[in-house]
This record gives C-alpha cells, sequence and structure tokens, in this order.
C-alpha cells in the first residue's frame, strides 16, 4: 500500500464520515473474522509512559499488551471504577475491556462494538462472569436512560459518522455524575471542532492532556513487536496494509503523529 493511497483514502474518510463508518467497519469484520489470534487482543496505538507516571503492575502473561492496556489505564485510573457499571464504546478485541474488569474491577462491565463479528470474538476469547460484549451502534445505543456510572471510549471515535450524535448517546446513557472517560486522535486543524463538539455536549470538562508524546514514545517502543506479529501472522499480500494499520515507523500515520499533523488528546468528561 503506497503512502499517497493511504493519505488519499485518509482523505476521503475526514470528507465523507459515512465512508469511514462503513470501511471500518467491514475491515474490522474481516479482522474477526480470519485472524483469530488470542495475542491480537488491543488494536490502538499504546501509551508509554513519561514524566514519572507510576507503572501500573500486571501480571507477567499481561505484559505483553502493557503499552496497549497503559492507553486504557491512564484514563481508568482517574476516578474509581471499582464496583460500578461500566460500558465500553467501540471494545474492538476486547482486551482493554478484559483487563479493566480484571485490575480496575467494575461490577459489570459492558463492551460494545459495530462489528457482529468482532463481538462473537470477544464473547468466545473474553467473555466470564460481570463483562460481556454485544453488538452496536455508538450513534445509536441500545441501553436504557441513565444505564452506567462510566463509559470509556479509546480510540474509536474518529471512525463515526456523528461525533455529535455519538455524545449525546454517551449523555443519555450516563447517571447523573457520571464520567466519559475519552481519548482519540484527530487532525491538528480538527482539534477546535472537537473541543466544541465536547463542550456542545454538556457534559463537564474535569481534564484534558495532549498524549501524543506518550503515543509516539510507544510506537517507539513496540515497533519490533509489531513488525514480528505482522511478519508471523499475516499473509505477504496484506503485511504492507497492516504495517500502516499498526503505525510502525515510516508508515504515514506514525509520521503524522511524530510531526503532530495528527493530535491525541485525552478527556474526563462528567454529566452534571
Amino acid at each position: 500500500m503506497s503512502s499517497l493511497f493511504v493519505k488519499f483514502y485518509l482523505k476521503l474518510c475526514g470528507v465523507i464520515p459515512g465512508f469511514r463508518k462503513i470501511t471500518r467497519k467491514w475491515m474490522y469484520q474481516l479482522m474477526a473474522r480470519f485472524i483469530k489470534q488470542d495475542q491480537w487482543s488491543f488494536m490502538n496505538y499504546g501509551y508509554a509512559l513519561i514524566n514519572g507516571e507510576v507503572k501500573p503492575i500486571l501480571d507477567s502473561s499481561d505484559e505483553v499488551n502493557r503499552l496497549s492496556f497503559q492507553l486504557y489505564h491512564h484514563l481508568a485510573n482517574e476516578i474509581k471504577l471499582e464496583d460500578k457499571s461500566l460500558l465500553e464504546i467501540g471494545s474492538g478485541r476486547g482486551g482493554g475491556a478484559s483487563m479493566i474488569k480484571k485490575y480496575h474491577k467494575p461490577g459489570t462491565m459492558v463492551g460494545l462494538d459495530y462489528s457482529g463479528n468482532a463481538v462473537k470474538l470477544c464473547n468466545k476469547n473474553h467473555g466470564r462472569d460481570g463483562l460481556s460484549f454485544v453488538e452496536g451502534d455508538a450513534e445509536n445505543l441500545p441501553f436504557n436512560y441513565e444505564t452506567f456510572d462510566a463509559v470509556i471510549n479509546v480510540e474509536s471515535s474518529h471512525c463515526y459518522e456523528s461525533m455529535n450524535r455519538f455524545l449525546g448517546e454517551v449523555k443519555k446513557v450516563l447517571k447523573p455524575g457520571g464520567h466519559f472517560l475519552f481519548t482519540d486522535f484527530r487532525y491538528s486543524y480538527e482539534m477546535d471542532e472537537l473541543e466544541k463538539q465536547l463542550t456542545d455536549s454538556e457534559m463537564i470538562i474535569m481534564k484534558k492532556r495532549d498524549i501524543t508524546p506518550n503515543v509516539v514514545q510507544a510506537l517507539d517502543e513496540d515497533h519490533d513487536r509489531r513488525m514480528a506479529d505482522i511478519s508471523k501472522s499475516i499473509p505477504k499480500l496484506f503485511a504492507n496494509q497492516f504495517r500502516e494499520f499498526a503505525g510502525v515507523k515510516e508508515s504515514v500515520v506514525y509520521k503524522q503523529f511524530a510531526n503532530r499533523e495528527l493530535i491525541y488528546i485525552s478527556y474526563i468528561l462528567q454529566k452534571q
């Protein structure tokens, strides 16, 4: 996959949100159907600890996914989740929800994803007491009003057709005083629009962080492992596409983060 093609696809996704949403759904459908390895339980770019951040203690079996889990942990550690009801929107291959359930101990956790194949895979690999996965649309959530104490959304919203509809759904399913834990990336010229969308949601912004340096460092640290996994698990015909998808060094996305054309941001919001 040439860098020009990748840039064209990303540009088209920015111009036509509906195209972005449907193509990402079918990409994840195909991945869940044909790539079933347990080690592919995360699909985010990761988060490296810098500036003296405390390292979460993990079981040795979870160390391979440390950088990806830390992207969740830096949000989940901001509020008390123990015994709470938690929804992840855009649960992907289930690793984040599974490790949050294990280490942050919410009473119940539901992972929702647009890909039915991914949901089936998650229930098979990660489903257990207090943790389940359901198919659904982030812009039309299949839950009652005021169902959850917290909602988490990690590196998923850039695929949605309408951010405003999504935020309205988040606010709908949150209990009064509930928290929205959000992190994702946008082009630098989109940052003001994202801030306005979050402000207009009428949820209160409690904390905001630019975590682009953490993400770039995570991609640097994880480069060799990602390259090895792609070489081992992905047919050569699709290897270039997966290197772009994984954000390895020299990929278009990696360069965009490194030069801050793309900004990775995180927010903690609270419903009034």
